[in-house]
């Protein structure tokens, strides 16, 4: 899949379809695009518990090159 230059929206799109496979709830917090690469900071929950992830994704392709 090639996107060319995807927006903030779609980055916080992709994050939130990726987390939402292991998670119940996603909240957005920020996204930034550094380098080609779109960094999604999201809150995430799971049996009640409240972590925060981040998401990387390549602003070309689309595709998730990180989660930590």
């Amino acid at each position: 899949m090639i996107v060319l230059d995807m927006d903030s929206k779609q980055a916080e799109e992709i994050a939130r379809n990726f987390l939402s496979q292991n998670y119940s709830a996603v909240l957005i917090e920020k996204s930034e695009l550094v380098n080609q690469t779109w960094t999604v900071d999201a809150q995430v929950s799971s049996y009640d518990k409240k972590t925060m992830k981040k998401v990387k994704i390549n602003n070309r392709t689309g595709y998730v090159i990180g989660f930590e």
